[in-house]
C-alpha cells in the first residue's frame, strides 16, 4: 500500500510539472503573436525605407535597375525574417515575389498591432 502512495504522489508530481510547462509555453506563443511597440516602429521604419526604395525602381525605367531590384528583394527576405512576419500572415511569404503587394500586407500587420 506505501508503494502505490508513493506512485501516485510521483505521478501527481510529474502531472503537475507537465502542466507547468504547457502554461508556460502557452504565454510564450501568446507573446509572440503580439508584435510589441518597439517592434513595430522598427517594422514601420523598416516598411518607409522599403517603400522609397520601390518608388526609386520606379523612376528608374530606362537605366540598369539589377542592383536596386537585388536590394528589395533582399530587404524582404530580410524583414520576413527579422520580425517573423509569417506569424502575423501566413500568405505573406507567397507574396514576397510582388512588392507592392507585400508593402500592403506589412502595413496591415502594422495597423492590426499599433492599436
Amino acid at each position: 500500500m506505501r508503494l502505490d502512495s508513493i506512485h501516485c504522489n510521483v505521478f501527481g508530481k510529474t502531472l503537475n510539472f507537465f502542466l507547468f510547462l504547457i502554461i508556460v509555453l502557452f504565454i510564450q506563443f501568446l507573446s509572440r503573436l503580439s508584435v510589441d511597440n518597439i517592434n513595430v516602429q522598427r517594422l514601420n521604419k523598416t516598411l518607409a525605407y522599403l517603400k522609397s526604395k520601390q518608388r526609386e525602381l520606379k523612376r528608374q525605367i530606362d537605366t540598369d535597375t539589377r542592383s536596386l531590384e537585388s536590394m528589395i528583394k533582399y530587404l524582404k527576405k530580410d524583414m520576413l525574417e527579422q520580425f517573423t512576419l509569417h506569424h502575423y500572415d501566413i500568405y505573406i511569404k507567397n507574396e514576397i515575389n510582388n512588392t507592392e503587394t507585400f508593402i500592403q500586407s506589412v502595413q496591415s500587420i502594422i495597423d492590426s498591432n499599433s492599436q
